[in-house]
């Protein structure tokens, strides 16, 4: 009756019900690094020395033990304290403030409250109108809901009296929420001790004393969450669980030597002196398994969830790239991690239904690494994910500098893609010919292709590798060629670009922006420094600031990662004032 999603995990384990243990709880870490110093005022004296330029030392990386400081300090990025989204937007333009949402506009608004509007601007970049204040709280509003009665409504779980919660725009990010929840949410932990091995056996015996047959419906396992209820005349004598009832914890609980995956159980004093059989031990709660066990997916889908209400708003949609993302450095392309983009759908109807955007607007990152410092080395491995960020935000700022560029495809222009080439030894070329050329095997490949089969249709084949290597051409195109590369929302008055990019870790999110001038993207992109002296020194620091970390299991944090990521939208989607068009026409 119901469509649920394939990967939903809600109903399908009740909290109440004693199943087998699931792993140790993976503890909520996150990095903490000691950042190099930057050089402000000029190149660093390794741009200058080094002849193989910049991507010489990347090129040498060959596991991620092999990243360091020294690998981060080639960047020269300056890292600001974390800040809030006031300070951040702040920080862009003097405007980029007025944007972002009173928290006023997390109250219930007025009937009769005028709707609020941007001064001096009509219309969004992206040809709709401003959303208002209406719009900002019918979204936001399902965000206020507590976590258990969301996951009870995605059930059909009886709760009460309570009138079922309305899920619409976040409904999709509930879900998301509720599998996270299955790995991260140990509020409920409770292990039993392993039951004593004559009360197992009274128990297999009344078991099999009541046991249905095997036709009977009573002998499937319901698939919604249910109260465990009484059968026959037996009485129920599990109390209910309450907010102060006390539970065991769950980080003072030692795990299970073997089978090094199955479940732990909570530490007992022994009664005896034969050891104690954790294994047989149970377990009451939210939890099937621990964070570190988690499906990277389930990050991606609850966090794109959340970005995706606010981002329908604006007409903006969030889309992975369709070719591999890649980071230009000189003539290298690095592989670096980008979950998903925001780009900005195009006024034209028909373009937009072949598949067309714009921009990119801004990226989501979400990277499965948890407990940081278990190693023993927490600086090494948030120097690691700073370059993972990093990566992320640089391919994003090179992309919002292709605006009015065209791709140079690698070779196109270059006699090696234009003339045909083969010494003329024997065997013939590429060796599937007998003579001294290849010229006999010609007409029989024309002849093949021009069999026809009995549908009057010619035989469809694939070329041979020979076939292949003897064509000439460029090499294959890296831009996508359905996408409008544009700096969306780049402030006109300045060089600076600033990117944008939300990343998330464990079930967090953080917002961070990276202030780049485009004699930088350049030397990252060509490996060329500019001849001239630029006017602004600092223009080979790349500034980043970024904002504290929002868990999505807390309401309040959800509320503020929703005003801020509005704001940002509102600010990025901004119409275009006759000011920035006069600058950019001059």
């Amino acid at each position: 009756m119901f469509n649920f999603s394939s990967g939903l995990l809600a109903g399908q384990h009740d909290n109440q019900k004693e199943r087998a243990p699931p792993s140790r709880p993976t503890p909520v870490t996150f990095p903490s690094l000691v950042p190099p110093e930057p050089s402000l005022l000029s190149p660093p004296p390794s741009w200058t020395e080094a002849p193989s330029g910049i991507s010489a030392p990347f090129l040498n990386l060959r596991k991620p033990s092999d990243v360091t400081v020294d690998t981060l300090a080639l960047l020269n990025v300056s890292f600001q304290p974390q800040c809030d989204f006031e300070t951040l937007l702040s920080s862009v333009s003097n405007t980029a403030e007025s944007h972002l949402p009173p928290k006023s506009w997390l109250d219930p608004p007025e009937q009769k409250e005028p709707s609020p509007s941007v001064p001096g601007v009509q219309l969004l970049s992206s040809g709709r109108r401003v959303p208002d204040r209406n719009e900002f709280y019918v979204r936001a509003k399902e965000l206020f809901f507590k976590n258990e009665d969301a996951f009870s409504n995605l059930t059909r779980k009886a709760n009460g009296e309570r009138v079922p919660l309305r899920l619409a725009h976040f409904r999709k990010f509930w879900e998301g929420l509720d599998n996270l929840a299955y790995y991260w949410d140990d509020s409920l932990d409770e292990y039993l001790p392993p039951k004593p091995a004559a009360e197992v056996e009274a128990d297999n015996g009344a078991e099999l004393t009541s046991k249905p047959h095997l036709g009977s419906p009573q002998n499937e396992e319901p698939r919604k969450k249910a109260k465990i209820e009484a059968s026959g005349n037996e009485t129920v004598t599990e109390p209910a669980r309450t907010p102060a009832s006390p539970i065991s914890s769950s980080m003072a609980i030692p795990s299970r030597p073997v089978p090094p995956k199955l479940p732990w159980a909570m530490n007992m004093t022994p009664q005896s002196s034969i050891p104690v059989d954790l294994s047989k031990g149970a377990y009451k709660g939210y939890r099937i398994g621990n964070g570190a066990e988690m499906p990277d997916q389930y990050r991606l889908d609850c966090v794109r969830a959340f970005l995706d209400p606010i981002a329908w708003a604006f007409g903006v949609t969030l889309m992975p790239h369709r070719r591999p993302p890649v980071l230009i450095m000189e003539h290298v392309r690095f592989p670096v991690r980008m979950s998903t983009v925001a780009w900005r759908g195009p006024q034209d109807r028909m373009k937009a239904r072949q598949g067309w955007v714009e921009g990119p607007v801004m990226g989501i990152q979400c990277r499965q690494d948890t407990n940081f410092g278990s190693t023993g080395d927490l600086q090494a491995e948030s120097v690691l994910d700073a370059i993972r960020e990093l990566g992320g935000m640089l391919l994003v700022a090179q992309e919002r500098a292709r605006e009015g560029k065209t791709e140079q495809k690698c070779g196109e222009g270059k006699w090696w893609t234009s003339k045909h080439r083969w010494g003329g030894g024997p065997g013939g070329e590429v060796g599937e010919a007998n003579g001294a050329s290849d010229e006999t095997s010609t007409p029989k490949i024309e002849e093949k292709a021009a069999v026809r089969n009995r549908l009057g249709a010619k035989e469809r084949r694939r070329p041979t590798p020979a076939e292949n290597w003897k064509v000439i051409r460029a090499g294959n195109p890296l831009w996508d060629p359905k996408v409008v590369y544009e700096a969306i929302g780049k402030d006109q008055s300045v060089e600076w670009d600033d990117i944008f990019m939300v990343s998330s870790l464990n079930h967090h999110i953080s917002v961070l922006k990276l202030r780049v001038h485009p004699l930088y993207i350049g030397y990252i992109t060509d490996g060329t420094l500019p001849k001239d002296t630029p006017s602004d020194p600092n223009w080979c620091s790349p500034q980043l600031q970024r904002t504290r970390w929002f868990d999505l299991f807390d309401v309040e944090d959800r509320k503020e990662a929703m005003r801020g990521i509005w704001g940002l939208m509102s600010y990025l989607l901004r119409g275009r004032e006759k000011a920035d068009i006069a600058m950019q026409d001059a």
